[in-house]
């Protein structure tokens, strides 16, 4: 999937999805990764929804975003309820959703000049 690039003022964009990979102003990144509009952080540690849990979100909720999308893989998985709350404690707006949305909704909300922060999962087993 191609994603159409806009003028923004972000250091990062996401330029583009397929899965396993994620590719960051049109570099490729087969690795889960942290991305927001001024910082990267590749690779993170999460490769699966089990691992998402208070301190890998802590890497995230340290950038202070105003929303946080969790791209979950190709299909969507909720994690725990408790990192949910633990991440609401901050006054966070949380989105879990399938990879491939989790970078269209990034997109649309950099260029809304959100503070948006997304941590995409890519699975270990696809990476190349």
């Amino acid at each position: 999937m191609a994603l159409t690039e806009d003028i923004l003022d972000a250091k990062y964009v996401i330029t583009g999805y397929k899965p396993g990979c994620v590719i960051i102003n049109k570099e490729a990144y087969t690795q889960s990764v942290i991305v927001c509009p001024n910082s990267i952080i590749s690779p993170w540690i999460v490769t699966d929804i089990s691992q998402f849990t208070e301190e890998s979100a802590d890497t995230i909720v340290q950038l202070k975003p105003e929303v946080i999308l969790l791209g979950t893989g190709e299909q969507l998985n909720l994690p725990d309820p408790k990192i949910i709350a633990y991440i609401a404690k901050f006054g966070i707006g949380f989105e879990a959703m399938c990879t491939d949305a989790a970078c269209r909704t990034y997109g649309i909300l950099i260029a809304e000049r959100r503070r948006a922060v997304a941590g995409l999962i890519i699975p270990a087993t696809t990476n190349n």
